[in-house]
């Protein structure tokens, strides 16, 4: 009876959770409360607790209500502790499908182009464990100043293929009870399951970035959703507000025209500053109604799903391709399966002469075609950009002067794969002509009228010469080069900021080779932009006489595209997996890295941000913040009006929150630097206003 109530049941559950007891009395229920529980509370250790407002006001019981600031309180310490573990599921007591069962449904399940499934020789299923993600969230919208919701989302992504879950099978599988015979000790707590994930099982880092990547989509196309239903609001109080300077500026324009000289003057200057007055307003009703979203995880299960593995062949002819296909036993279905080649999903297998990949890497490749002068060129293939990223080039030698070259495999692949190889001929140059010229007609057009025009495709430089370009880079920093090395850097930019500091050495500090390391050799691995938020990058390892260290190069998105950025991994999507798990971490959590001492001269905002920020975010979060704080104009006006600490503070989370990672909430600086949280924001939106970041320039 006193369970009906979803918030009084929360709480009571809880305090037994943490020790306590309770005891139900029909319409109230007298909870026994620890002390350290009664006193983290402020509440008697015997309370007794109601969901009803009459039992309450004649009783004299507390009523506890979902919004309550004791049950608030129960919430937040759950999400604070987070909820994760490792689960096995228990396989149905029902009996599995046998090989010719399993055979058949793959067969209506997995259709081969050119090839057939056949069982492999001498093999039977098997029975194992797959592991899946579950990962939980609660997601905050802040519509506008008086519109905030929050919901729950939750996303299951299977490990091996990275690939969300069917709903269908989801809903089994959260169904599904566990083991009870296995035996799996849970990480203590949402940062612990984290760094297990990413250092003792790579693929699940993957797994949850990608789980990461999800929800942050999904939560995006909700809000955006949200806040167009409030836009007549924010369209109404706009209008408003326009109307009302646009009647006060008329009114004095008309005075103006009429007073004598001196008046008119001081009318004019009252002119001026209504304008302004006006601009400041409608940007405060435009930052009123922007809409923003907080992600909050708070579940991250391992389950340890129950399959029966199959062990195929795809044949075509006397070629035969392995392929292993697990059916999940709790939902009766199979478990996602990427793309062997390309590592894409959705696309039909074709069984090719040479290997096993799909529809979209094994389309056969079309002449470019030759666009008329008013109409837009298609856009480039998305399969030829991954299949370029994924060339690998050889290992070059990194000595002082010696000439790091592209290997011919390099050469081919990046020409197999559609990019601008140096034998094109003089077909693939009529044809980017004429690209380039359907380009520049399409923008010369006007846009249709009640249409905003979508921003352009990012284009991609040849994969070709960005792999060249890495070579060269990583050749002059083993060289000492440091004036070619800053031909290369874009300016005001982390990467022209390790420079500042370190020198020519300063890449190689930036991705963890000592000052004692000798560059031997590197290899690249290029990574064209994708989308119209994409980087053209380059990764791979710089390796040493000591050891081996991952890079990743960005370059700028202006015309001239130089390198903006030295990261210290080895792709994409490594950066994107430690940015997303850097959201997890919990205060106080510090990565531990330690760079050389610089002899450059520094202000004391620029000293306090490379001895703080380094062990706390890393060197490239520490190069983004130098750069946003280096490309002020004045700072010294900056330093005259804000203490050192506070700057630092503000530069930091500026650096912190555009970059997507933790750390980036104003009471989270202020607790770290130990600052007036007031001081801080003023300080941090003083230096948004200068600086103008985004997620696409977040230094």
């Amino acid at each position: 009876m006193i369970r009906k109530e979803a918030g009084l049941a929360f709480w009571l559950d809880w305090v037994e959770h943490r020790g306590g007891l309770w005891d139900d009395a029909g319409d109230t229920a007298l909870a026994l409360l620890p002390a350290a529980l009664a006193s983290e509370l402020e509440l008697p250790e015997e309370t007794a607790v109601t969901a009803d407002p009459d039992v309450a006001r004649e009783d004299g019981a507390l009523l506890l209500v979902t919004g309550h600031p004791v049950v608030a309180k129960a919430a937040e310490s759950v999400l604070a502790a987070g909820d994760t573990g490792t689960l096995t599921l228990a396989a149905p007591r029902s009996v599995p499908p046998d090989a010719a069962t399993l055979l058949s449904k793959a067969r209506e399940h997995l259709p081969v182009d050119h090839g057939r499934l056949d069982p492999r020789a001498d093999a039977v299923p098997e029975r194992a464990l797959r592991p899946v993600l579950r990962v939980g969230a609660l997601v905050g919208y802040e519509l506008s100043a008086e519109d905030h919701f929050q919901e729950q989302v939750e996303v299951f992504v299977d490990v091996p293929s990275r690939l969300q879950v069917p709903a269908r099978v989801s809903e089994r599988l959260a169904r599904t009870g566990h083991d009870p015979r296995a035996q799996a000790a849970p990480p203590a707590g949402l940062a612990a399951a984290v760094h297990y994930a990413s250092t003792s099982r790579p693929d699940l880092s993957a797994a949850l970035a990608e789980a990461h990547r999800m929800l942050e989509a999904a939560a995006e196309l909700r809000r955006d959703g949200l806040a167009r239903q409030i836009g007549d609001a924010y369209a109404k109080e706009r209008a408003r507000a326009e109307e009302y300077y646009a009647a006060a500026v008329d009114s004095l324009e008309r005075r103006a025209a009429t007073a004598p000289e001196d008046r008119a003057a001081l009318l004019r200057a009252r002119i001026e500053s209504t304008r302004e007055e006006r601009a400041r307003r409608l940007a405060e009703i435009a930052e009123k109604y922007r809409a923003r979203h907080t992600l909050t995880p708070y579940r991250l299960h391992l389950l340890r799903v129950p399959v029966l593995r199959l062990a195929l062949d795809v044949r075509r002819g006397e070629r035969r391709y392995p392929l292993d296909l697990d059916w999940l036993l709790p939902a009766g279905e199979f478990a996602p399966l990427r793309c062997p080649a390309c590592a894409h999903s959705g696309a039909q297998l074709v069984a090719a002469k040479t290997h096993l990949g799909c529809a979209r890497c094994l389309a056969p490749k079309r002449p470019t075609p030759q666009p008329a002068s008013e109409s837009v060129p298609p856009p480039r293939d998305g399969a030829a950009a991954h299949a370029a990223a994924s060339a690998e080039g050889a290992v070059a030698p990194m000595r002082a002067g010696a000439t790091a070259a592209v290997g011919p495999s390099a050469a081919r692949n990046a020409e197999a794969a559609g990019g601008a190889a140096p034998r094109s001929g003089g077909r693939a140059k009529a044809g980017r002509i004429a690209e380039a010229s359907g380009t520049r007609a399409a923008s010369s057009r006007p846009a249709t009228p009640g249409h905003a025009p979508s921003p352009p495709q990012r284009r991609s430089v040849d994969p070709q010469t960005l792999h060249k370009r890495a070579f060269t880079f990583w050749e002059h920093a083993a060289g000492g080069d440091r004036r070619k090395l800053e031909r290369l850097c874009a300016p005001d930019s982390p990467a022209a900021a390790l420079l500042r500091l370190y020198g020519a050495a300063g890449p190689l500090y930036g991705i963890g080779v000592a000052p004692q390391e000798r560059v031997e050799s590197c290899s690249a691995v290029v990574f064209p932009a994708e989308g119209r938020r994409g980087w053209d990058g380059a990764g791979g390892e710089v390796r040493t006489d000591r050891g081996r260290h991952d890079y990743l190069l960005r370059w700028s998105l202006g015309p001239d595209r130089l390198i903006a950025e030295v990261l210290p991994h080895q792709s994409p999507y490594a950066m994107n997996a430690s940015t997303m798990m850097a959201r997890y971490r919990t205060d106080g959590t510090e990565l531990g890295t330690r760079l050389p001492r610089t002899g450059a001269e520094l202000d004391p905002v620029a000293r306090l941000l490379w001895q703080r920020t380094p062990a706390r975010h890393g060197g490239h979060l520490a190069a983004r913040a130098l750069a946003s704080w280096w490309r002020l104009t004045d700072p010294r006006a900056l330093r005259e009006r804000y203490p050192a600490a506070i700057l630092a503070a503000a530069a930091e989370r500026s650096a912190c929150y555009w970059s997507g990672v933790g750390g980036g909430g104003y009471g989270d600086a202020a607790r770290l630097w130990q600052v007036p949280e007031a001081e801080l924001r003023k300080a941090g939106m003083h230096l948004q206003r200068l600086l103008k970041l985004t997620q696409d320039q977040p230094w």
